[in-house]
């Protein structure tokens, strides 16, 4: 399968993903891919999603090595084969984190997924927003069956969140299945730094045609009063401390 490279931005990282043989003769075509999106903008991280990279060779390993070098901060998503050959060709002295889920990735990458523009004053919304960067889950039961979705939340407040997603394939499933004029609810699950909390809420915004392009913003319709104590307890903190 001819090899097929999506880059998107969140904050201050770069998620470069990679599909299909990224081997000899195509090689060169995603190095010049990749080298253009680097120099387009400054960066603090970069993320290598190579979960749907279904075979690499030295030279493939290389490149990416090659490209993930640059940044101050970086790390693989994907603990698959082509992960591990990567992994072989690092350096030992400076090696590079490979992580699973997407919830170890956000973690790493905190201040960097939380970092550019400060957001402006909101004076009509009911509850004020605060930039966040933490790794959260939404459930969608419908059609009899359920649909999992992964993503960093990047914005929060006590009536919601507007979260990104770090996976082509799961931003897809959100655009054919998160319909803002559905009333189904949705369950999402925000893991704070100490623990997670519960909601219930519905999908008031989805954003973007092309892969890489927008999010997707939550109402919650039900929260229990714990959860919501937890919460109102992290953005007081955030608003005063700021992200660590």
């Amino acid at each position: 399968m001819i090899p097929k490279f999506q880059s998107r931005r969140i904050g201050s990282v770069d998620v470069f993903e990679l599909h299909g043989v990224v081997a000899d003769p195509w090689v060169g075509r995603i190095k010049e891919e990749m080298d253009q999106a680097l120099e387009e903008y400054p960066l603090k991280g970069l993320l290598f999603n190579l979960r749907e990279v279904e075979r690499l060779d030295h030279l493939g390993a290389e490149t990416i090595l090659q490209a993930i070098r640059r940044p101050p901060k970086r790390a693989i998503l994907g603990h698959n084969l082509s992960a591990y050959f990567v992994a072989e060709h690092m350096d030992p002295n400076e090696p590079i984190p490979i992580f699973e889920r997407e919830r170890e990735a956000i973690n790493y990458f905190k201040t960097e997924f939380a970092a550019g523009e400060e957001m402006l004053p909101e004076e009509r919304r009911r509850f004020p927003r605060i930039k966040t960067a933490l790794a959260a889950e939404l459930e969608l039961k419908a059609y009899g069956e359920s649909f999992y979705f992964e993503a960093v939340v990047n914005n929060l407040s006590e009536g919601g969140l507007y979260a990104e997603f770090l996976d082509s394939r799961t931003e897809e499933l959100a655009r054919k299945t998160l319909d803002p004029f559905d009333l189904k609810l949705l369950t999402v699950q925000i893991w704070l730094p100490e623990e997670a909390i519960w909601a219930e809420g519905k999908v008031l915004r989805s954003e973007g045609v092309l892969p890489g392009v927008g999010g997707i913003a939550v109402g919650f319709y039900e929260i229990g009063t714990e959860d919501k104590e937890r919460l109102q307890r992290f953005l007081a903190q955030q608003s005063e401390e700021g992200i660590k």
